[in-house]
């Protein structure tokens, strides 16, 4: 119905969408036109960073790896952000940076997780992200627009493009899910992600790449954690691997034990409102909460349901999990590259 529509009603309409909706009406043969033309009239920074990822993977292989073709690339999308923002006031630059930077990252994450995606160009894409980052740390003209104390910033929270740590949502995602070929493509562009091109982001790289280790031991899947480790050309240590989700527990258990103390030994004056308050609460429900819980027949999830990082399987690997990573490691030294 919506392709009978008058072209001032459908614009109407449009208004009320986000590019990726009004991108899938592109697909409707009488309503490309107008779509395409309203993509290009009210988000000409999305239209170009697309017709350059377009163009990026219409080339050659060849092309695409040669270094002349990536700072190319890297280039044009950085002057498409710089032109964006430079025209705006300092105090808006930073925002106006993250968000564009956003849009590109999104835009290529979600190539690499599209089912048409060509074989081999998630690693094109890796590396074309990589030199991306490179031309952004290099050039202090580009960082100063996007964080103008750049240079007092502490490398516990670096800022730049393509950082794993923008990516760990899926990481996570994929670590709960079965495997699939996407996963491996996944895998390979976000291993590859792990290369220190600056040691301004070593500890960030270095603590995600763990953080990451731990959340594919807890859940079992080794398939990726492979994959990953290969990309990022990290050793696959196993023992130290299974060390670091331990040691994670220790560190965790450490710390309640640490802020019980200083809780009922030094409480702070905000720890002791907190603490009268939710001693006032447990009174004025006590009887409430007694009446309520006589009726109940069976436990029910809730919101008082302790957050995932407090259970205890959290900080566990199981033996199968070590065992199936011990043995694809060893067949994958011995030449069974499975998923290149």
């Amino acid at each position: 119905m919506i392709d009978t529509l008058p072209n001032e009603v459908l614009w109407l309409i449009l208004n009320h969408l986000d590019y990726h909706d009004i991108e899938q009406l592109q697909l409707i043969s009488r309503l490309s036109q107008t779509a395409l033309h309203y993509t290009q009239q009210h988000y000409p920074f999305h239209c170009k960073i697309n017709s350059l990822l377009r163009l990026f993977e219409a080339i050659t292989p060849s092309e695409r790896q040669s270094k002349e073709t990536k700072l190319e690339f890297s280039q044009q999308i950085l002057q498409q952000i710089c032109k964006q923002v430079e025209i705006l006031p300092k105090m808006d630059h930073r925002t106006k940076f993250t968000e564009l930077l956003d849009i590109v990252q999104q835009f290529i994450v979600a190539r690499i997780l599209s089912p048409d995606l060509k074989a081999g160009i998630e690693l094109d894409y890796a590396n074309l992200c990589l030199e991306i980052r490179s031309q952004y740390l290099h050039t202090p003209s580009i960082r100063v627009l996007h964080d103008p104390k750049y240079r007092r910033r502490s490398t516990k929270h670096p800022l730049a493009p393509f950082l794993p740590r923008d990516y760990t949502s899926i990481w996570r995602h994929h670590c709960a899910t079965p495997h699939t070929p996407i996963h491996t493509r996944f895998a390979l562009f976000f291993g590859s992600l792990f290369d220190v091109t600056s040691l301004y982001l070593e500890s960030n790289l270095d603590g995600s790449f763990e953080e990451c280790t731990r959340e594919a031991l807890v859940t079992g899947n080794v398939e990726d954690l492979l994959i990953m480790c290969v990309a990022a050309d990290r050793p696959v240590d196993v023992d130290r691997m299974c060390m670091m989700v331990t040691h994670a527990g220790e560190q965790l258990r450490q710390y309640l034990e640490t802020m019980d103390t200083w809780v009922t030994t030094e409480p702070t004056p905000q720890q002791e409102l907190r603490m009268q308050q939710n001693q006032q609460l447990l009174d004025s429900e006590s009887h409430a909460t007694a009446a309520a819980s006589s009726t109940l027949s069976s436990y029910s999830p809730s919101s008082s349901d302790p957050p995932e990082w407090l259970i205890p399987d959290r900080y566990k690997v199981q033996p199968d999990t070590i065992l199936r990573l011990k043995l694809m490691d060893n067949l994958y030294k011995k030449g069974w590259h499975w998923f290149q």
